[in-house]
């Protein structure tokens, strides 16, 4: 398959691609020579994804960008497919006693792509960009209202990187191993932007296992393997990241033959999964869920908690769990600490489905000529019209069909607009950030202070809702210092009942992640977070 080193070229790229895609090689080379045809295949593991919305490292939040770069970077702290986290580019780290002082000591011998030596100054550099760059993660490391950082990072010398923190952080190192904490180069004038020189990958510079090779934009991503790679050259010679607009369409490719593995396989396809032959479904239990908010600023229809609470008491969340996962998800309590984090997890009573007291509370906002124009009389009965944003993630659109008819009974109207994830989560007035009522979908994390620190707590960067509350900024603060998992358990039980009384979002279950790869691949260990997933060992026979 050609790959075009101009992406400007993706037009014909695309027409080319469709063809390549399913026309054996040796038909696209015209043949081969005896000679040839006794040389070994190339092992190129091809992986379907949906399209890349941002390849900055620091910004890239979803599933494909993540894979994006980590074939071609590397983690300072690796988190395992369990949770658990793993040395990487660190060899080992201590923390101070009084918990403000982590040192990291580096590995030595590393080299990024254009042949400078990795060492602590490109710590520095990666950790300092998150902070500049606005990176959402910076919330879970340490974050003034300003932005600022709540730590500091230097290099004691070539060897060996030092944070100091201004108050204890019991989350710190999983903020140091997330997953836009790829290492980058202190020597970089620019990070992952195609160049107009000679070299259109120069600025894709990394110290990972694979190499961009190639990049048709909306298309594919061709890598090829790292033989000067530190951990050891790859098994596979390369990996070509497929791009689709649709799970169907992904699903198809599969099933031909033309992908080895796909992710985050929606419910309504696992049956037609399970019937592919030479294939082996992935199942893992996560802490991934979708997330359906309305804005709570000034004039936004969630101002008033009465609606937000509405919205609550008119979601029948076990008949969304049986309906969209066939009962394979674990219904939620409105607040994102799941059952994936078992003493962290506190089940409890949340509102139950309740149509009639819905259409009170809405009732009485438009009484109060509060609604903020969200609420009307229509009929003789109070009602709320809004249009209805959904990121096209999984079974999500199906969902949010399934509450458009749901929330009827409760008065509730919205104009339903499913979008595809690179738009939804994309530059834009309706998109996740913006839209006044929104399904969002949120992945996996080690930690469930991370979820809090990025979107839930006053000036979080994706604090979606605009909500803010006082006491769960306090609570969520006094949690990120508490190390003790009793005392913490304590702590997210009060914010659950907050969440429960006053938080803007509906979380109607946690879903199990559904992946498959065909037979022919060999050490692939699905991550619950799937774009974490970890090709060095992965081999095809």
């Amino acid at each position: 398959m050609k790959f075009y080193q101009n992406p400007n070229t993706a037009l014909f790229g695309a027409v080319f691609f469709a063809l390549a895609l399913f026309i054996p090689a040796a038909v696209i080379a015209g043949g081969s020579s005896e000679s040839e045809a006794t040389e070994p295949e190339e092992k190129i593991l091809q992986v379907g994804l949906r399209k890349l919305t941002t390849i900055d490292p620091a910004l890239g939040a979803n599933d494909p960008e993540v894979m994006f770069n980590r074939l071609q970077y590397d983690y300072l702290v690796e988190i395992l497919a369990d949770g658990t986290l793993e040395p990487s580019l660190a060899t080992g780290w201590e923390v101070s006693d009084d918990g403000l002082t982590y040192t990291f000591n580096l590995r030595s011998g590393v080299t990024f792509e254009d042949g400078t030596s990795f060492d602590a100054e490109d710590v520095v550099f990666t950790f300092e960009r998150l902070v500049t760059e606005g990176s959402s993660i910076v919330g879970l490391m340490g974050q003034n209202e300003d932005g600022s950082a709540t730590w500091s990072v230097e290099a004691e010398d070539a060897s060996t990187a030092v944070f100091t923190l201004e108050e204890p952080n019991a989350d710190f190192l999983y903020g140091v191993a997330s997953r836009f904490a790829m290492i980058l180069s202190s020597e970089s004038e620019a990070v992952n932007v195609f160049s107009d020189g000679d070299d259109t990958y120069e600025h894709f510079n990394g110290t990972g296992p694979f190499v961009l090779q190639g990049y048709a934009v909306d298309q594919s991503a061709r890598f090829v393997a790292n033989d000067a790679y530190w951990g050891g050259a790859p098994a596979l010679d390369g990996v070509e990241l497929v791009f689709f607009d649709d799970d169907q369409s992904q699903l198809d490719a599969f099933r031909s033959g033309a992908l080895d593995f796909i992710i985050k396989v929606p419910d309504d396809l696992v049956s037609a999964l399970e019937q592919v032959p030479d294939a082996t479904v992935l199942t893992r239990a996560t802490n991934t869920h979708p997330v359906v908010r309305v804005r709570t600023d000034e004039g936004s229809v969630g101002e008033d908690v009465r609606i937000r609470q509405a919205f609550k008491f008119a979601t029948d969340r076990e008949l969304l769990n049986l309906d969209a996962l066939d009962g394979a998800g674990t219904v939620a309590n409105n607040d994102p600490i799941g059952p994936t984090y078992g003493e962290l997890f506190n089940p409890q009573q949340n509102r139950s489905y309740d149509p009639e007291r819905a259409k009170e509370l809405i009732a009485a906002v438009l009484a109060d000529g509060t609604g903020n124009g969200y609420v009307r009389e229509v009929d003789g009965e109070a009602r709320i019209e809004i249009p209805f944003y959904v990121g096209d993630t999984f079974e999500y659109g199906l969902v949010a069909e399934f509450l458009q008819q749901q929330w009827q009974e409760s008065n509730i109207y919205v104009e339903l607009n499913v979008v595809p994830e690179n738009v939804y989560y994309a530059e834009g007035d309706n998109n996740w950030l913006n839209t006044q009522l929104g399904m969002t979908a949120w992945g996996a994390r080690p930690t469930p202070q991370e979820y809090l620190s990025v979107a839930y707590t006053a000036g979080a960067a994706f604090n979606e809702s605009r909500w803010s509350n006082d006491e769960l900024d306090r609570l969520a603060d006094q949690a990120k210092r508490t190390a003790d998992i009793q005392a913490r358990s304590e702590i997210y039980n009060e914010i659950s009942g907050i969440f429960r009384e006053s938080g803007p979002i509906l979380i109607p279950y946690f879903r199990p992640v559904v992946a498959a790869h065909a037979d022919r691949v060999t050490g692939l260990v699905l991550h619950s977070f799937p774009g974490r997933t970890d090709f060095r060992g992965v081999d095809l026979r």
